[in-house]
């Protein structure tokens, strides 16, 4: 399976949330239009795995489980009348996965496998890819570094959930969220002040 570099990212990607209603009821008669859905949210999921778990392979075996588990459990999905309903629901369905492995790996430690090199983008300069590997690096080492909650929260941010989405994907409140954000950005500023790789990556 080919996948791209993970690339940190505090937007949203681009979907219709109209359109994910029309293509989740047709995922839920016919297993083959979950395609559609896989598609629009793969990056987005392996990107969640990839900093949760910190390994290329377990993020792809994880983004493999996430989307069997979807499907298996597709047909139950009952959509509410929020637009986000399913990238909520897939974002909770990731986090378990995700929690599982990180709790079998804590209970029977293997050795760590090796990083397969990022796909040539061909849209970057040799130095352009240089540094957003580095990047990638020093991000999966500040995310370890910070208070289990905090990760959660920052983990979801990155792929592009909003406060209200990861409320929902954590099962807390909005308002819980909000404040809990505040202190992660200001845990998180302290630790890049500290860093001396961030800092060095930053004056290139």
């Amino acid at each position: 399976m080919r996948v791209h570099a993970p690339v940190a990212t505090t937007e949203a990607p681009e979907f219709s949330p109209a359109a994910d209603a029309v293509l989740v009821a047709h995922a839920q008669h016919d297993s083959r239009a979950l395609e559609p859905l896989y598609n629009r949210y793969f990056d987005s999921v392996f990107r969640f795995c990839y900093y949760r778990l910190g390994n290329w392979q377990d993020a792809e075996d994880a983004c493999g489980d996430i989307f069997a588990n979807a499907l298996t459990s597709l047909g139950r999905f009952q959509p509410d009348d929020r637009a986000d309903s399913f990238r909520c629901w897939l974002f909770t369905i990731a986090r378990n996965v995700v929690s599982n492995r990180r709790r079998d790996h804590v209970r029977h430690p293997l050795a760590a496998l090796a990083e397969p090199e990022s796909l040539p983008d061909e849209g970057r300069s040799p130095e352009e890819a240089a540094i957003a590997s580095e990047s990638h690096r020093v991000l999966v080492a500040l995310l370890a570094r910070v208070e289990p909650e905090q990760r959660d929260l920052l983990e979801l941010r990155l792929v592009g959930l909003n406060d209200a989405q990861i409320a929902r994907v954590l099962g807390r409140s909005h308002d819980a969220v909000r404040k809990e954000q505040s202190r992660t950005i200001n845990a998180l500023r302290v630790l890049v002040r500290n860093h001396p790789e961030y800092g060095a990556l930053h004056d290139r």
